[in-house]
């Protein structure tokens, strides 16, 4: 990949707009997920984006906006809807290496290049599953769910499915585009925070909204 090293400082200082740090190893692992995506891409529509720093900032960095309006506990289960390229799931999995992640998507295409970057990573506590969430909330449950992240899905279309998964005091970690109105949470969840950030290099807005699962 063409001019890796200017990339890699443009991902530690793109990075860094948002108050995060990453190691040496995690740019390594963006670097390799980045070129990976790219060659899977001319094959599978993984993203409309193809140049490499709107990669990192519109794909890499908006993923991790969630580790600064909230916190993941330690060792806990992650639950990523529609994951699609990855995207949120892979980038927090990166810098948290400690969650434990599941990765759903139904496209079957995409699972296959997901399972793909696990393997090429060398991920840990990883897993796929090849289906919707409605499929995967009907499966005797693996583990219960800390947290939910939703990216690329709107949330009332899977709102049903996911009381269910969730622990007790569980949250969802929406990323959207605009702040969330109260008949959309729904009587299980109660809204926790809202916080608007801009993109680094003036990407865009993005608001991540925490709903937190009623615990009655």
């Amino acid at each position: 990949m063409e001019h890796e090293l200017e990339l890699c400082e443009f991902t530690i200082s793109s990075i860094k707009e948002l108050g995060l740090t990453i190691g040496e190893n995690h740019v390594e692992q963006f670097m390799r997920y980045l070129a990976h995506l790219i060659e899977w891409n001319k094959a599978i529509n993984l993203t409309a984006i193809i140049d490499p720093k709107e990669i990192i900032i519109k794909h890499f960095v908006d993923s991790l906006v969630a580790l600064v309006a909230t916190s993941f506990p330690q060792n806990g289960v992650v639950l990523d809807v529609g994951s699609g390229g990855g995207f949120p799931g892979i980038p927090l999995k990166i810098v948290r290496s400690d969650m434990r992640l599941v990765l759903v998507e139904p496209i079957r295409k995409k699972c296959s290049f997901l399972n793909s970057v696990i393997g090429l990573l060398k991920l840990q506590d990883v897993s796929t599953f090849d289906g919707t969430i409605e499929q995967y909330a009907k499966l005797p449950l693996r583990h219960v769910i800390d947290t939910v992240v939703v990216r690329a899905l709107k949330y009332e279309e899977i709102r049903k499915h996911i009381p269910a998964l969730l622990a007790s005091k569980g949250k969802v970690v929406l990323y959207r585009t605009e702040g969330m109105k109260k008949e959309e949470i729904g009587e299980e969840f109660q809204l926790v925070s809202e916080t608007a950030l801009i993109l680094p290099q003036g990407s865009g807005n993005r608001v991540v909204t925490v709903i937190e699962r009623n615990s009655s």
